[in-house]
């Protein structure tokens, strides 16, 4: 897992962030310019799939449990640059840009 900080650096170099929470959770707040991919949705390997494999990524969930078990998923689907960011309150609180 990368701290706020990190995780912050990554996003301005560009890495995509996907916030990987219920659509119900990500309405209450989610990190500017984040995609909603849940990963406990059925389609969840389909729309990641359909993202590019080398680009970078960030994510987060809730707490980083999610995040963590989505990262590993991607992993091990090809994907090369990604990384756990933990939870969102955490990097909101940390001044990463929210809406």
């Amino acid at each position: 897992m990368v701290d706020a900080a990190e995780a912050r650096s990554l996003i301005d170099d560009g890495a995509g962030v996907i916030d990987v929470r219920t659509p119900e959770e990500f309405a209450t707040g989610h990190l500017r310019g984040a995609t909603n991919i849940d990963v406990q949705a059925a389609d969840f390997h389909q729309r990641v799939g359909e993202l590019d494999k080398g680009a970078s990524y960030v994510l987060y969930c809730r707490s980083g449990s999610r995040a963590g078990a989505a990262a590993d998923m991607m992993l091990d689907m090809g994907f090369t640059d990604v990384v756990n960011a933990g939870g969102y309150d955490t990097l909101a609180a940390a001044g990463l840009p929210s809406e």
